[in-house]
Formats: C-alpha cells, structure tokens, sequence
C-alpha cells in the first residue's frame, strides 16, 4: 500500500464532504420541509440511475454471469422486502390497547417511513464500496488515488441530496436526517479501512454488497414512485416533473462515467 491508513481515512471523509454539504442546502433552502413533486421525481431519477448506470453494471463486473446476477439481485430484492416489512411494522402506531390512533405529530406533507430505514442500509452498503474503490486507486498511485476521491465525491452529491430529502419526506427532522446520512457516509470509512486492511479479503462480498445495495435502492425508488403516481400522471411530460426526473439520472450517469474515467 503506498500510503498509509490516515491519509485513506482522510480521503474517505472527504469524499463524502460535498454529498453532505450539498444535502444540507437542499433541506434547508428557504426553510420547507414539504418535499414537492419536482425534488422527490429529481430524487427517483438518481435513484433509479443509481441502480441501471452504476450498480448492476458493477455486479455484472464482479460475476460475470447473467444468471448470477440474477440471482443475487432477486435474493436481495426478496430481503429488501421483507426488511422494509418489518421496519414497517416497527413503526406503525398504536394506542394503549392495540388500537390504531396516532399519538405523535407527523409533519404536513410528510409521509410514512416506508423505506427510510432500506435507504440507508442501500446508501450504507453502497459506501462501502465506495470506500474499496478508493483504496483500490491509492494502490495504484497517489494521483490516482486523488482523483478517484474526487469522482467518488462528486458521485456522492446527488445520492446525499436524495437520502436526505427522503428522511425528511418520512418525517424526520433535518438535523436527524443529516445525522443519519453522516452515519450512512461512514461506511466509506468503513469500506476503505477493511480494503486497507486486506483488499482480497472483502473482494468475495463485493459482488453481495453491490446486490443488496441496489436491491434496496430500487425497492425504495419504486415505492416512491407510486405515491407519486398521482403528479406524474398529469405532468410527467412537463417541466414540472420530466426534466427534474431526467436529471437525477443523466447526473448520476455523467458521474459514474467521470469516477470510470478518472479514477
């Protein structure tokens, strides 16, 4: 390894700088936490180019066989699932006799937690990755390893913007959304330190990480997308919802193509 931990932690911090910058400034722009169609149609653009341009062509790397692939990703898919089963019902109110009468206050606009808590796990995982990917450039080289950190950063961007902006649409507070995204952000920490420690180690989980990660992130991207069924059916082809939609995906697919070219 040509540098040591410190310098690959420092590096691992820093990518995940700007996401969270980034995220904060979206949250709190103009104080409102109702998250509109045109953020939320922006957010399953990167969610859903997350998954198409990035993820699963990683994981086809990684196999290298179609059915594989599919396999993995359907496992993973069936563990999402239920997992967001659970966490649903983890959540869902009660009275002192089982009866269903809420006793908390939700924020107007906001909706269920349905697929917060997936998110971060996907976003976690993800990071994780990101963390390997980091490391696997600082063995290369030093400049390598800087610009692989740098397109990991800028890849980083929309996907905070769009954890966040979902935590918030859940119900959470901006700061504890911003909490839980720095958390998620540390499994590039995470990643990073344990490809340090022994980059063949973790090479035979890579391939179930990329799966469960962007398992979690489509299961999330679709549960959205139909509780926004209702806007997008009357203004998917306007500027209102379209364009917002296309670029989530085409940021994450210029970024991906980016962290390929310079990392």
């Amino acid at each position: 390894m040509t540098i040591g931990l410190d310098a690959v932690i420092a590096a691992c911090l820093l990518a995940n700088a700007a996401g969270l910058i980034a995220a904060a400034l979206v949250v709190y722009w103009r104080r409102a936490p109702p998250i509109g169609p045109r953020l939320l149609s922006f957010v399953i653009g990167v969610l859903l180019g997350a998954v198409l341009l990035d993820l699963l062509p990683h994981l086809w790397e990684a196999t290298g066989n179609l059915a594989a692939l599919l396999g993995m990703f359907v496992a993973a898919l069936v563990v999402s699932g239920l997992f967001d089963r659970v966490c649903a019902c983890s959540h869902r109110p009660t009275g002192p006799r089982g009866s269903k009468t809420v006793h908390h206050h939700v924020e107007p606009g906001a909706s269920s937690v349905h697929g917060a808590e997936l998110l971060l796990v996907g976003d976690f995982v993800h990071s994780l990755v990101d963390g390997a990917l980091i490391v696997a450039a600082f063995a290369v080289g030093l400049v390598p390893g800087a610009v692989a950190t740098m397109a990991v950063a800028i890849h980083e961007v929309p996907r905070r913007i769009a954890t966040v902006t979902l935590l918030v649409r859940a119900g959470c507070r901006p700061a504890l959304a911003l909490g839980l995204a720095v958390c998620a952000g540390f499994g590039t920490v995470l990643g990073g330190t344990l490809a340090w420690w022994s980059t063949e180690a973790i090479r035979p989980a890579l391939p179930a990480a990329l799966a469960l990660s962007a398992a979690a992130m489509l299961y999330v991207a679709i549960a959205q997308s139909a509780q926004l069924f209702g806007a997008w059916r009357t203004r998917m082809f306007t500027l209102e919802c379209g364009l917002p939609f296309l670029a989530g995906i085409l940021i994450i697919g210029g970024s991906h193509h980016a962290l390929e070219l310079l990392g």
